[in-house]
Order: structure tokens, then C-alpha cells, then sequence
């Protein structure tokens, strides 16, 4: 039905715009589009403020605000336990939903986000903001090698997930078909030693079946880290037994187990044992506007 309804306004567009000299037409569609995007801002109350998003990006956008507090209470949770001052690298951090919250929250986000069109939209939700000293975001594709490799995009559009990294099968064991963009690749290791960016306290690791690569290329990092959470679905639930956990075990990682059954259900969450409860989620859907 949305469709239907956004082909009927196009062609009322269409209709207006025939009776307007040829050089103002472009200028009625340019002036259109940043009205609706106006419109389009999505204000999330939370606890510590509202947030501010632009909603109109893309389907991917608008179905993951609507359901802000809703679709991964676990991972609000997890974030509400952090300590302002420690850092969160959040790796395939999309749009930015889960960077602001936490930042928001006194947290200092390295965001990591190499597609572009979710890169640039990602930049411009911590400028709209205000967050820009709480939140770096970086077009680089963590793995397990530094270096210039390839994206493939199932999609263009913002927010849109199942991309692949170097030929890499997603999370379900489905090789991405789509345009190929070239990223900048490097190790965990490397960007700590040769960016200077700050070891992460905390790791949201989000990148639909890369994750194993990423973590391969940080173990002198990760054995600082207090808490990984892994979003873990398909057929890479099946292999994470073998693939992810002995990589998060050698750094000393442990899963906290009760995770599995939280909120969505997708995310594990590993810890070290000196950190037990510095990082407990609470229970599903209690994270909420206050």
C-alpha cells in the first residue's frame, strides 16, 4: 500500500510540475524532497533526552526507528549498564542508532561503518545531534588483514544490512550479489597501534557474518576488552561453537548464556570474568523513555 500511495503522489508531482517553466521543475522536486525530509525527522525520547534521526533515508531507517526501544532491548540494556567514560567500539554501526544512544549516555563510540551511503547518513545524525565529541566515525572495515579490500553491497540504500566483505558468505551462508565498493581494511591491532584510537572497553560487533575475520585481527585488544556482543544468526549460530567462541575464549571472554534468550534473541555477549555484572542486561523490554 505505501507504494501505491508514493507512485499516486509522484504522479500528482509530475502533473504540477508539467505547467511550470522546464528550469523550475528540478528545483519543485529538489525543494519537495527536502520538505518531506524535514517532515521526516524522528524524534526517540529517551532517558537521558531525545534523539533526533532522519527517517525518510530508507525503508531500513524508518523500520528500526519505529521500533527503537522494541527490536533490541537487550542492546539498550547492555548499553545502560556502561560506565560514562569507557569506550565502545561499535563495528558495522550502520546509521548510528546504537553509537548515539550511548554517547548520549556519557559513552565514548568509535563507530565503524566503511558502506558509504550508511557512512555519510551516520555522520549526519551525530552532527544533527550535536554528538561530535562523543562519536568518531570511521569508513573502515574492520578484518583480520589492513589493507584496500572490497565491499559488496546487497543494497545502496542506507541501513540496509547483508553486505559482504571480501567475498565473504553472510550470517545465512549467502554469498552478496551487488555493486563492489572498495573500503579500507585493518585489523583491530592495527587501528589501536597505528590510529591511536582508544582500546575498547566494550564491542557491539554487528557485520552479518564477517565477525570471526574481525575478531582473528584483534587479539592483543580484545585481552583488554571487558564485554563483546555478538549479533549471531543463521547458519553462524550453528558454527559459533567453533568459529567465535574459542576466538573470544583465548582472549578471556566467557558468554554470559542468559543473553540467549533476552530481547531479540540474535545477540550472545561475552565477558570477562573480572567484569561480571559491570555489563548485566536487564530484562527484555525494560529499557525505555523515563
Amino acid at each position: 500500500m505505501s507504494r501505491t500511495a508514493a507512485r499516486l503522489v509522484a504522479r500528482f508531482l509530475d502533473a504540477v510540475n508539467a505547467v511550470q517553466p522546464h528550469r523550475q521543475r528540478g528545483k519543485t522536486i529538489a525543494n519537495l524532497a527536502a520538505e518531506l525530509e524535514r517532515r521526516g525527522t524522528v524524534v526517540v525520547p529517551t532517558a537521558r533526552g531525545s534523539l533526533r534521526f532522519l527517517g525518510h533515508r530508507g525503508r531500513h531507517v524508518a523500520g528500526a526507528l519505529a521500533d527503537f526501544f522494541g527490536d533490541e532491548p537487550e542492546t539498550l540494556a547492555w548499553v545502560d549498564a556502561m560506565t560514562p567514560g569507557e569506550v565502545l567500539w561499535d563495528i558495522g554501526a550502520s546509521f548510528g542508532q546504537f553509537a548515539l544512544y550511548a554517547a548520549q549516555r556519557g559513552v565514548r563510540v568509535i563507530a565503524f561503518e566503511p558502506k558509504a551511503t550508511s557512512f555519510a547518513l551516520l555522520v549526519e545524525h551525530v552532527a544533527l545531534n550535536g554528538l561530535g565529541e562523543s562519536v568518531t566515525p570511521l569508513p573502515i572495515a574492520l578484518s583480520d588483514r589492513s589493507g584496500l579490500t572490497a565491499l559488496t553491497l546487497s543494497s545502496m540504500e542506507a541501513g540496509a544490512a547483508m553486505n559482504a566483505l571480501a567475498g565473504s558468505a553472510d550470517q545465512w551462508g549467502r554469498a552478496a550479489t551487488g555493486f563492489s565498493q572498495k573500503v579500507q581494511a585493518m585489523r583491530m591491532d592495527d587501528a589501536v597501534a597505528v590510529l591511536g584510537l582508544p582500546p575498547p572497553d566494550h564491542v557491539k560487533l554487528d557485520v552479518d557474518g564477517a565477525e570471526a575475520w574481525i575478531l582473528r585481527g584483534g587479539p592483543e585488544t580484545l585481552r583488554g576488552t571487558r564485554s563483546v556482543l555478538v549479533e549471531v544468526e543463521g547458519a553462524q549460530a550453528d558454527a559459533a561453537a567453533t568459529t567465535l567462541e574459542p576466538l573470544l575464549a583465548a582472549s578471556g571472554l566467557t558468554e554470559d548464556r542468559a543473553m540467549r534468550d533476552q530481547g531479540s534473541r540474535r545477540n550472545r555477549l561475552f565477558r570477562r570474568a573480572d567484569a561480571a555484572g559491570s555489563t548485566a542486561p536487564a530484562e527484555p523490554g525494560k529499557t525505555a523513555p523515563r
